[in-house]
């Protein structure tokens, strides 16, 4: 399949706005704006109250019983100085103790995510929409067992050319612990900026695809892949495959018994294909490791994003929605976001980690699943380790966009919590699966499914939608859903369906709040001979 680079190149990558201290003293300013409802909040000042919400619709606005306050406040600020400290990238060893293996229910997937967190290790080449995709990874940091940072080359940027640097991470980092001690309120498991800023690495950068020299971000992947903590480790690769398949040769040629190991370990997901080492080193060297290969999936969210979705999305991507919910006086790693006249610019690397956000879809369970980082099929026939794009509807775009309203408004609430104390922020429900989540049926047989019990941890009315996601399954046909929009529905298997065929069931569980979040419960129907027990 051609890869069309077109909608890949920022137009003003060369022309970026502001130096990044620059843009970070926006954000820090951003940061003051709302130092006062901080306080307030924090001081009890605030007279709305959680109770008494009531909503009209699924997606509708929360309005409140209690009114709010109005504080008036005036900030004198003389000067405001940043100054982004250079991290001395060396690889470290961090003992860690071993986590049980936690495996599903039902028929073993292809790689499960035994660990609770999934352990991530992000490479990134550093150009604005890694910039972009960065804030958004540290906002959800608490969802991953962060392991490594890693600045890596590219066919785009490499040191010496349109070339970032080594700090900007720490500069966000920086900025992230402005705000974590409010994130850490919201949620638990933010990590540390001091355990953030250990985790920072310098790579393979020196050219496009060097992968010849050791550097301290390889021999972390290796200090991971051979070490005997439980899990996958997901390499999610911003820029070029070479810092990796530095520490894949590594691993080769020394530790050659290791090779079984590592490939059942490692899982990586390759935004587009930004050098050669993929396909000339990783590809025919390690033929049983699992890739997840977006390369074109990913542009809904890349420069050309506006053209790629339908108009009802778009509305989340632009100024009015930006400036509300994400950019403006929501502290200062959202207030450092480079966007393009107001409006989303690029994140053509957060369907990487967003594949791996616990949002009850499963998607690491299998990538023919499809989630929040879009849906995959094997590249060639007879292989099921190297997956690519998948359309959904003959839109390759749709497995991303169909769920951007979800995405969205859940980015904008992680945005909320850096600036709101718990009562005042909105958290996602907490679904309750009653059937096992894997289920063995027969055709013409009526089952029913549940999620009731399923709760609001902020006490907001809970929506129900029932669908079937066809192009997850392998039964072409519709299926019968009554009741979809309660808490249980009624499945009616067609007369057609035959021994081996899935059906995928989704329900989506939306509160009330403000923003609305959305959480899943994913069904997989597997159909067998009416003979044989069904449960």
């Amino acid at each position: 399949m051609p890869i069309h680079l077109g909608f890949l190149k920022d137009p003003e990558l060369n022309n970026e706005s502001g130096t990044f201290e620059e843009r970070v003293s926006l954000g820090l300013l951003s940061e003051l704006r709302v130092w006062g409802d901080q306080m307030k909040h924090r001081h009890g000042y605030d007279g709305s109250s959680r109770q008494g919400y009531v909503s009209a619709s699924r997606h509708g606005a929360k309005t409140s019983k209690g009114g709010k306050n109005t504080l008036g406040l005036f900030l004198c600020l003389g000067c405001l100085i940043f100054i982004p400290g250079l991290y001395r990238a060396t690889a470290q060893s961090e003992p860690t103790p071993p986590i049980a293996p936690k495996w599903p229910a039902g028929p073993k997937p292809l790689f499960a995510a035994r660990n609770p967190r999934p352990r991530v290790v992000i490479t990134t080449d550093g150009e604005v929409d890694d910039r972009e995709s960065m804030i958004r990874f540290l906002l959800y940091s608490n969802e991953f067992d962060v392991e490594a940072l890693i600045y890596n080359s590219s066919i785009f940027h490499w040191l010496g050319r349109t070339w970032s640097g080594v700090e900007w991470i720490n500069g966000q980092i920086e900025m992230y612990s402005r705000i974590y001690p409010n994130l850490n309120a919201n949620a638990d498991g933010y990590p540390t900026p001091d355990e953030l800023r250990h985790k920072v690495y310098v790579g393979n950068i020196t050219n496009v695809g060097e992968m010849e020299a050791d550097s301290p971000g390889a021999d972390k992947i290796v200090q991971l892949l051979l070490d005997d903590k439980p899990g996958p480790v997901y390499l999610d690769v911003w820029g070029g495959t070479n810092t990796i398949a530095r520490a894949l040769s590594i691993i080769q040629h020394q530790h050659p018994d290791q090779i079984d190991k590592v490939s059942d370990k490692a899982v990586i997901f390759i935004i587009l294909d930004q050098d050669s080492t993929f396909r000339n080193y990783v590809e025919p060297n390690w033929p049983k490791l699992q890739v997840v290969a977006s390369f074109q999936q990913f542009g809904v969210l890349a420069y050309g994003w506006a053209s790629n979705m339908p108009a009802s999305q778009r509305v989340f991507f632009e100024r009015p929605w930006m400036e509300g919910n994400i950019t403006v006086d929501h502290g200062s790693l959202t207030g450092a976001y480079e966007s393009q006249n107001g409006a989303f610019r690029s994140e053509g690397d957060s369907p990487s980690f967003m594949y791996e956000i616990p949002t009850g879809l499963r998607s690491l369970e299998n990538p023919g699943y499809g989630g929040w980082g879009g849906r995959f099929v094997p590249e060639k026939p007879g292989r099921t380790n190297v997956w690519t794009n998948a359309p959904d509807d003959g839109d390759l775009y749709k497995p991303i966009w169909r769920w951007a309203e979800d995405f969205q408004n859940d980015f904008a609430a992680r945005a909320a919590w850096s600036v709101k104390p718990y009562r005042d922020a909105n958290h996602p429900p907490i679904v309750n699966m009653v059937e096992p989540s894997d289920v063995r049926v027969h055709a013409h047989q009526s089952i029913s499914l549940s999620v009731a019990g399923s709760t609001d941890p902020d006490g907001d009315r809970l929506y129900y939608s029932w669908w079937q996601y066809r192009e997850a399954g392998s039964y072409p046909g519709e299926v019968a859903l009554q009741n979809a929009a309660t808490p249980t529905v009624s499945v009616t298997i067609p007369d057609g369906a035959t021994p081996g065929e899935t059906i995928h069931v989704i329900a989506e569980i939306t509160d009330s709040g403000k923003p609305p979040l959305t959480r899943y419960a994913r069904f997989v129907l597997t159909v067998v001979e009416q003979s044989k027990e069904v449960k």
